[in-house]
């Protein structure tokens, strides 16, 4: 005479911010704290030009005095060790750093900057992407 309760389906709606979004987030928490030195690091990762790009049109339309330190584009091809990869990454001078890349690039990336001393108390690394999701392991 009565119906079995049923369980109900969940649905997850995932909403992904574009990387405009994250970055306008990012410098507002850059100025927030006063961090106005930074550098850039990207990877050839689709869409790293626009990456850049914008970061430039943020900081150039901006009142506050930021001191933008340069992009670094990383090549991990043909770096098997990392040895390029650390190099590279020590010669970044801010402390506060952009990255734009992949998931699996991102790995490699703070393996590289763990061995170089780069990742410890002293380095802020904002890891900017719509592509870095999808995974219940975060990277160490």
């Amino acid at each position: 005479t009565g119906s079995s309760p049923q369980e109900k389906g969940s649905t997850f709606l995932q909403l992904g911010s574009s990387t405009e979004q994250q970055l306008q987030v990012i410098f507002e928490v850059l100025e927030e704290y006063d961090w106005t030195a930074f550098a850039v690091v990207t990877t050839l990762f689709p869409g790293y030009e626009d990456f850049v790009d914008y970061v430039e049109v943020l900081t150039d339309s901006s009142f506050i005095g930021w001191e933008h330190r340069g992009v670094l584009t990383l090549n991990l091809t043909d770096d098997p060790e990392g040895t390029r990869l650390r190099r590279q990454l020590r010669e970044v001078s801010a402390q506060i750093r952009l990255l734009y890349c992949s998931r699996e690039e991102a790995e490699a990336i703070f393996r590289a900057a763990r061995e170089a001393g780069l990742a410890g108390p002293g380095y802020i690394w904002f890891v900017v992407g719509t592509n870095l999701g999808g995974s219940d392991q975060l990277p160490e």
